[in-house]
């Protein structure tokens, strides 16, 4: 079984070292490097204030510590990784805040066997010490089926998080140590979590704890590596949000006109673009449903190491306490890594739901050289041709570019190739000046990137040069002009030039060949242009890359194929040249 690759120096030293990072980052916070407590600013000045602390093992940060702040948490406790602290770290963690305070403590505990005996001996241990303490165990785990669950009941997730800033609101508006204890209970009662994994963690220095199949998902995933309650073919993410949701409302008893809060919790390794996807999916399935999302958070707020996977907390806006409840959600807080802000809260005039509406795309102008039918008819073929065979070389240019590019030319053109043969029955195809410029509007909204920007400019330049011809006979010299004027222009913006492994060496090769052969008659014109367009493209084998992303990468393992974007150019010229061929004959 293949180890971790990890950034630590000794695995016995990263939870103190994991703690001082974040102490170092934020230096108000008070951390106590021997008992790997973390302790607000305030905690001893909370005169007529209750406290609240909560812990548990580490691997999950920024929980707890990232939530020590006023408003929130005023001490956390860690433990090793995925392992409860020990009694006497979180006694002294009640002993620091006991000292100045006198008007109660609320522990917030995860439901999990080690924190509910350690916290609890900690509690038995202070209460001895005649300190007012309420106990609240969160868990809101809602993946097993209540006929199915052990004793140990429901384990504790990132619902948490609703708990302790509603309870850690009420506590610095003063109000007393059971009326903080109660809203706790309250907010518990109504949360509920499920959380789908991609991947398993692997502790530092070990391999996977559970195995997956690349095809398969982990419904119900906790935050400790442990496997979750069943294991799925992977869906899409709208399919799993849905089937998330389907859970959480049950367990919610949630129905059309509710309003919920919404916390959607990265495990630490998804990416922030499927993050965002999965917010996306949650309010707008929610609205749907007529359940109204009234605040979203999302972040990596408790993380399971390395485990690539999303929770989904739902929170209930009851009739008795919705409004509380909201009210204590938007409170401010010092606790660094509470993911509410001032822009959490939806504005009258950009409300959650905004909805974008449909552009009426202006008519391009039919300018220039006007096609006869035959004409048309192969131009159209051309296009067809060129855009089938860029999506069919989809993978092996997106292959071509991995490693030193970003991995996704070929899939930057397909987008462009499936942008042009789904409005191909629409385009300008008897006026090339004008199909030029149309075709370089789909580059520019369908592409994006360094690509979108070369073909964008290539083409308009075309379509302009194209413009200023009148009615000739001599197209192929027509078209050789809109083709240099359109490589000058790339050299010019884009500034790489012929030997710097980019899409130029494809086009300058056919371009000076192109030159050379207008000069003289050759019935074999097609052929020796796609010769050159060839050997331009596997020039580029070995060559140092001189310009784009591409410069950036020295290692010569990346660089021994083709460049992929004059692999590209390649493709379609030669697509284009053989349809033109075949059509002639």
């Amino acid at each position: 079984m293949a180890m971790s690759k990890n950034l630590i120096n000794l695995l016995d030293d990263a939870v103190s070292e994991t703690l001082s990072g974040l102490s170092y980052t934020y230096p108000q916070l008070e951390h106590h490097v021997s008992h790997r407590v973390v302790l607000s600013p305030d905690h001893r000045n909370r005169q007529g204030k209750v406290a609240l602390i909560c812990g548990g093992g580490s691997g999950h940060e920024p929980f707890a510590a990232g939530f020590v702040g006023s408003g929130m948490l005023t001490a956390s406790i860690a433990g090793s990784i995925f392992a409860a602290p020990p009694s006497i770290h979180i006694t002294y963690a009640l002993q620091c805040i006991a000292e100045n305070n006198k008007d109660g403590i609320v522990v917030v505990i995860p439901n999990y066997t080690g924190d509910r005996l350690n916290f609890g001996i900690a509690i038995e241990k202070i209460r001895q010490a005649d300190v007012a303490v309420e106990e609240i165990i969160v868990d809101d785990d809602c993946s097993i089926p209540v006929n199915e669950q052990s004793v140990a009941g429901r384990r504790g997730l990132v619902g948490m998080l609703f708990v302790i800033k509603i309870a850690g609101a009420f506590a610095e508006k003063s109000f007393p140590l059971c009326k903080v204890a109660e809203i706790a209970r309250c907010v518990s009662q109504n949360t509920a979590t499920y959380g789908i994994g991609l991947s398993a963690c692997a502790i530092p220095g070990q391999g996977l704890m559970f195995e997956l199949a690349q095809d398969e998902i982990e419904c119900g995933m906790g935050v400790h590596g442990e496997a979750g309650y069943e294991k799925i073919k992977i869906r899409t993410a709208s399919e799993l949000v849905m089937l998330m949701l389907k859970r959480i409302c049950e367990a919610l008893s949630l129905s059309a006109n509710d309003s919920v809060a919404v916390i959607v919790n990265n495990f630490g390794a998804l990416s922030q673009l499927e993050q965002g996807i999965i917010v996306y999916e949650v309010v707008n399935q929610l609205q749907k449903a007529s359940i109204q999302p009234v605040r979203v958070y999302s972040g990596v707020l408790m993380t399971s190491l390395n485990s690539v996977g999303i929770h989904i907390s739902l929170l209930k806006l009851t009739e008795n306490h919705g409004n509380v409840f909201i009210d204590c959600l938007d409170e401010k807080t010092t606790a660094p890594c509470w993911p509410g802000c001032t822009y959490s809260i939806p504005s009258i005039l950009t409300p959650l739901n905004t909805l974008l509406k449909d552009v009426k795309k202006e008519e391009v102008e039919k300018i220039g050289i006007l096609l006869n039918m035959s004409d048309q008819c192969l131009i159209k073929l051309c296009l067809k041709n060129a855009c089938v065979a860029i999506i069919e070389k989809e993978a092996y240019l997106n292959e071509l570019d991995r490693g030193c590019g970003d991995g996704d030319c070929g899939l930057t053109l397909k987008r462009f190739a499936n942008g042009i043969l789904s409005n191909l029955e629409n385009l300008s195809l008897s006026h090339p000046a004008t199909l030029l410029l149309e075709i370089a509007n789909i580059a520019e909204e369908c592409m994006g990137g360094t690509s979108g920007a070369l073909y964008c400019l290539f083409f308009t330049t075309g379509s302009k040069i194209l413009a200023s011809f009148r009615q000739e006979k001599d197209m192929r010299s027509i078209w050789f002009c809109a083709f240099r004027s359109g490589l000058n222009c790339l050299e010019k913006y884009g500034r790489a030039k012929v030997g710097d492994r980019t899409m130029i060496d494809t086009m300058y090769a056919v371009c000076t060949t192109y030159e050379k052969l207008l000069k003289e008659y050759s019935s074999d014109f097609y052929e020796k242009i796609t010769t050159a367009a060839w050997e331009g493209c596997y020039s580029t084998r070995n060559m140092k890359p001189k310009a784009g992303r591409a410069s950036y990468i020295k290692q010569a393992q990346y660089l021994k194929e083709m460049d992929a974007g004059a692999f590209a150019a390649a493709v379609w010229i030669t697509a284009i040249v053989q349809t033109i061929t075949n059509f002639i004959e």
